[in-house]
This record gives C-alpha cells, sequence and structure tokens, in this order.
C-alpha cells in the first residue's frame, strides 16, 4: 500500500482531530487547569494511561478502521456532549452568583444579618423609622434646592455635600438662574447594604423617585427650559459613629439636637447652639455623606481590597475611606469655584501652596478679553478612592473622581458664550498629608473645618485659618490636593478583581471610554461599531444619554478619557471587559464581536480574545462555586 493510499486526507483529518480531542480530554482530567502543573507524589498518574488509551486508539483507527474510526466518532461525540454539558454547568454556575450579588436588597442575608448586629448595639432602631428619616430628608433637600437655601438641611449633610450644593446654587445664582424639582414623589425607598468598622456604620439607601426638572428665571419665574421629567435612582449613603443610639423623636432631621434635645440651631462650625455638640460629627445621629447616581453604584468591598489601606490603618487607627472620599469631594468643588470665580482662593486652604500656584497661571491662560472659562453644568458620578501609599516624608491617597461638565465662558456679570459638549472627565485627585499625623474622630465628617478650631473655611486668601492662624495647605494636620492627573488605562489593573465572584472593581463607563477611545483610534466610530458599544452599555445599565456623553467625549481633541498606553494595558482591558461580559452567566454574538472589535483596535489578536474568555469564564466558575459554598 503506498503512502498516499495508506494516509488519504480522512484518516489524516481524524488523526488531527482525535489530538484535538486528546487535547481537551487532558485538560478535563486536570480539573480545569494545566494537567501536570504539579509533580508531586509516585506513581504512575492518570495522564499515562489516558495517553496509553488514545495511542491504541489511534493505532485501531489504522490497523482496524471498521472498529477504529466509529470508536473514534464516539469519542469525539463524547468529548464535544460533555464539552458543551460542562460549558453550560459553568455559566449556570457563574449566572446564579451573579444573580446572588445583584439581589443585595434589604431580604439578602448578609444585610439581614447587619441590621441584626446593628440593632444588638442599638435597640431602638429600626428599619422602617430610617427609611421614613430617609424619605424625609429627601424630600427636604429636594425643597431646599429649589429653594437654594441650605440651612434647612445643613443638620444632617456632610461637609462634602454642602459644598457640592452650596456651589452649584451660587452658581445658579450668578447666571441668574433657578433649578426647580418639582411634583417630587418617592416611589420606593430600601435599604441596600450596611457596612460597620471601628469608625463608623454606614448605611446605603436606594431612592426610586420621579419629578419634573425645570430652569427658571430668579427675578421674573419665567420658566427657561424643562431638562428632565420621569424616574430616577440615587443612592443615598449616612454615617454614624458605632456607639450612636436612636432616640425617637430626637435626631437630625427631626431638627432636635440629639444630644440636648434642644430645638436644632447651628454654629458656623456645625455645633448645637445650646450644648455645643459637634451634631455634623456622625456622634450622635446618621449624616448624609455621599449622593451616587444609579450608573456609579456598587456594593462596597472590603477597604482592606484598596492597595496600602491596611497599611495606613496600621500606623492611623482613625483612618477610614468615607471620610477620605468626603474630603477629596470638598476639594473638587472647590477646585470647580475656583474656575467659576477665576481665582485660586477657593482652593489655598485645600490645596498645596504649590498647587495653588500653578493653578493661578492656568487661570490667567483661560482668560478672553472679558470672559474666563469655567465649567457649566458640573456634575458628579462617583468619588473612589484608588491607592493609599505612604513616605517617609508624606503619605498620599489616589482618589477617583469621576465628574462631567460643558466647557463655557463667563464674565463678571454671570453672561456666559460659547461652550461645547458635555464631557466626562474621570481624574485622579492625589492627596497628601505628613506621615505620622492622626486622623482626629470629632472632625471626620467636617472636611471644610479647621482641625484646630473648628472654623468653616470662609473668608481670606491664604493657607490658613482665618480664625486662629492654624496652617491649612501643608498637610499638618489634615489631607491636602497635591496634584490632578487623568484616569489611565493602567489603573485598571490596580483596581484589582472584587472578591465578590461574578464583579470587578471596575466600573462599566470606565470600560465603555477605554474600549470607545480605542476604536476611535482611526478617528471614526462607524454604525457597528456604534450598536456594539450601545448593546454593551444597555446590558450593563448606562442609559443612552450617559453613553451619548461618552461618545461625545471620545471625540474631543483634548479628551482625557483612559487609552491603552501598551498591549499590557490593552490585555488589562479586555480582561476586565470579558469578566463584565460573563457576569451574567453568558456572552452572546454581539458581545463577543464587541471583544474582537476592540482587539483588532488595540492591537490583539482573535485567539487572545478567546483565550481570556476561556481563562475569565474557569476563573469566574471557581469564584461561583466558593461564594456558593
Amino acid at each position: 500500500m503506498s503512502f498516499r493510499k495508506r494516509f488519504s486526507p480522512f484518516i489524516i483529518f481524524v488523526f488531527i482531530l482525535l489530538i484535538f480531542t486528546a487535547g481537551i480530554a487532558l485538560a478535563r482530567a486536570g480539573g480545569g487547569g494545566s494537567y501536570g502543573g504539579s509533580r508531586s507524589g509516585g506513581g504512575s498518574g492518570g495522564g499515562d494511561g489516558l495517553g496509553i488509551l488514545i495511542y491504541f486508539l489511534i493505532r485501531l483507527c489504522f490497523t482496524h478502521p471498521a472498529i477504529g474510526i466509529p470508536l473514534l466518532i464516539i469519542v469525539i461525540w463524547v468529548s464535544i456532549v460533555m464539552k458543551k454539558k460542562n460549558l453550560k454547568k459553568q455559566y449556570s454556575t457563574i449566572q446564579q452568583a451573579g444573580n446572588r450579588n445583584l439581589n443585595q436588597t434589604q431580604d439578602s442575608v448578609a444585610t439581614q444579618k447587619a441590621l441584626a448586629d446593628l440593632k444588638l448595639r442599638d435597640p431602638q432602631f429600626t428599619s422602617a423609622a430610617l427609611i421614613k428619616k430617609t424619605s424625609d430628608a429627601f424630600l427636604e433637600i429636594q425643597q431646599a434646592w429649589s429653594d437654594q437655601d441650605l440651612s434647612k438641611v445643613r443638620r444632617f449633610i456632610s461637609d462634602g455635600v454642602n459644598e457640592r450644593f452650596s456651589l452649584q446654587i451660587e452658581m445658579q445664582k450668578k447666571q441668574g438662574i433657578r433649578n426647580r424639582m418639582e411634583d417630587v414623589q418617592i416611589l420606593g425607598t430600601e435599604i441596600i447594604s450596611i457596612e460597620s468598622d471601628s469608625h463608623f456604620d454606614s448605611i446605603h439607601l436606594k431612592i426610586t423617585a420621579k419629578a419634573k426638572d425645570t430652569d427658571e428665571d430668579i427675578a421674573t419665574g419665567r420658566k427657561i427650559r424643562d431638562n428632565f421629567s420621569g424616574a430616577f435612582v440615587e443612592y443615598w449613603s449616612f454615617l454614624r459613629k458605632p456607639g450612636a443610639q436612636t432616640l425617637a423623636g430626637k435626631g437630625l432631621v427631626e431638627g432636635v439636637c440629639p444630644n440636648c434635645g434642644a430645638h436644632l440651631e447651628l454654629s458656623d462650625s456645625g455645633k448645637c447652639l445650646y450644648c455645643d455638640a459637634v451634631i455634623t460629627s456622625g456622634e450622635y445621629d446618621w449624616v448624609l455623606s455621599e449622593i451616587t447616581q444609579s450608573i456609579e453604584w456598587s456594593t462596597a468591598t472590603s477597604p482592606s481590597a484598596v492597595p496600602g489601606y491596611d497599611e495606613m490603618v496600621g500606623v492611623d487607627p482613625g483612618f477610614n475611606l468615607q471620610t477620605i472620599e468626603d474630603t477629596a469631594s470638598v476639594i473638587f468643588w472647590r477646585y470647580i469655584k475656583s474656575y467659576f470665580e477665576n481665582s485660586e482662593n477657593p482652593v489655598q486652604k485645600v490645596s498645596t501652596e504649590n498647587y495653588s500656584d500653578n493653578l493661578a497661571s492656568s487661570l490667567k491662560n483661560t482668560r478672553d478679553e472679558n470672559y474666563h472659562l469655567f465649567f457649566a453644568d458640573a456634575a458628579v458620578g462617583a468619588v473612589e478612592v484608588q491607592g493609599i501609599t505612604l513616605g517617609a516624608d508624606f503619605d498620599r491617597v489616589q482618589v477617583l473622581v469621576k465628574w462631567s461638565a460643558k466647557n463655557q465662558w463667563i464674565d463678571h456679570s454671570g453672561k456666559t458664550k460659547g461652550g461645547g459638549p458635555k464631557t466626562i472627565r474621570p481624574q485622579i485627585f492625589t492627596l497628601l498629608r505628613k506621615h505620622g499625623v492622626a486622623t482626629l474622630a470629632s472632625s471626620q465628617l467636617n472636611s471644610a473645618h479647621c482641625p484646630g478650631c473648628g472654623a468653616p473655611y470662609t473668608g481670606g486668601d491664604s493657607g490658613s485659618c482665618d480664625y486662629c492662624g492654624r496652617p491649612l495647605n501643608d498637610g499638618s494636620g489634615s489631607w491636602v490636593l497635591e496634584s490632578i492627573g487623568p484616569f489611565s488605562t493602567a489603573r485598571i489593573n490596580a483596581a484589582g478583581i472584587s472578591p465578590v465572584a461574578g464583579t470587578s472593581n471596575v466600573s462599566p463607563d470606565i470600560l465603555l471610554m477605554a474600549m470607545a477611545t480605542t476604536m476611535y483610534a482611526d478617528g471614526k466610530l462607524d454604525n457597528d461599531e456604534m450598536d456594539m458599544l450601545s448593546s454593551f452599555a444597555t446590558h450593563r445599565g448606562v442609559s443612552s444619554e450617559h453613553l451619548s456623553t461618552i461618545i461625545a467625549s471620545v471625540t474631543q481633541p483634548d479628551t482625557q478619557l483612559p487609552r491603552p498606553a501598551n498591549t499590557a494595558e490593552a490585555m488589562e482591558v479586555l480582561k476586565a471587559m470579558v469578566r463584565m461580559s460573563l457576569a451574567d452567566g453568558k456572552l452572546d454574538d454581539s458581545e463577543k464581536a464587541l471583544l474582537e472589535n476592540y482587539a483588532a483596535s488595540a492591537g490583539l489578536s482573535k485567539y487572545e480574545v478567546s483565550s481570556t474568555i476561556a481563562k475569565q469564564r474557569k476563573s469566574l466558575y471557581k469564584e461561583a462555586k466558593k461564594s456558593a459554598k
């Protein structure tokens, strides 16, 4: 028999296919990993026996094809069926884990346990009372916002929240407009999650409401424009010290000092005028510390997941993430105010002298005759600590602030002109403080007050307290701004993998930014690419309006959205995309097409896409099985 006749194309094909099938069997025998990764132990292993069986099956195909080939077909068929069954099991397990994570509501086991633990420490606490308190606070804040008067709600909001609303109202007034929230209705309020540590109890509530959002002329009351009408979702976070106790009818929202029981009147330093208690510190009652938009919300992970957190707590036991994020919020809104006023004065007390000087130079360059640049309609999506670094002289904290705004020009009278589209600006705010300084428990939520005398950061253009003269901008007493820079894709790797199965610490809009900027490298996003991005956004809860803002940001010439700088960063983005796509237990054709399109734009191959999918699927499957135990 000739070589050509003996090794027909069919036999060669069967031989190659058999080798491929053997590879699958070997991988499966290793429990999803590489077989033979551990060579410990003696005696013949299962791999040797499997190899002998494969060898005889190959020989059988040549020596007795009537038996070998049908047997080979059966082996291949069984392997395919088993592989499909195994994949289905993996996807199902991952999906179940994802569903468990999405259902972290008041009915979840973890939240119920946390509520029970809280009630043991505070017998008068009830979920119903807190939900009513939150609902009342929500309605009161909407009214205070519409009236442009925060004095009515200052008693139960942190410095960060107060700075945010105060600056926005100040900007509205200068432009002669009032933003009204009318026909406000709360559709639902529920406790989503609770975390507790030695510093604070944190309770997060989901508020679903609807309202009519309009702008009107302050002088005439004439409606200028309709902004929005319909339902929306926000997540409100409240903090309170672990030792605080609920006193029926005696709380901040009720307008009663929880310390002395008097009708609440506040001093500039946030103290009760009757008993001198700092009631906005969280020492006595719940304080609203953060409002997060629905697109940015995710269940909290362990603070220890933040690089450097454990090391910082080791040298400063009072350090905690919530108060750092409140401080960053104060700094951010003072940064926005500096551009609005075209002056570095607002940041003098919250930034280093070097940063203030550099900002002053930058502000001069934005002037155009009588106009200067400012950020119109500024809004914050999220404030998140990314990393902490201890140093010999200074410690540093990197905080991601995801915000959006339109570039416009304004004159001293409030008249505006020009401007581009609203764009998203994820930036890293680096804060520093002298090494060895300890966090003061009494001022943890008083981020815009002097840590020495408690006076508010008002008036004066120096970096010192205008009341006691204490230096505020050198990091000797509190965290101050050192620099602001773009959020790079290198930080996607730093954000890491969430310990919660099926999730990632990277938000979907950050990934959309990285994908869109990469795909826009050729100067365009075609219809197919837009459809794929839209599909990904829809499946991840990103609204069409938010996606439009991302696309508008991508197409701007001076955009600073995250884009992979090299192959390693491109792979980290791909890995995060795959994990997010697999988190719901399935990967459809449109998602795979998007992954491959992104990979092609980033210089990655289809093989790297398929291998990443396989690796992340196995990883998620293991995590899902572990979380189910």
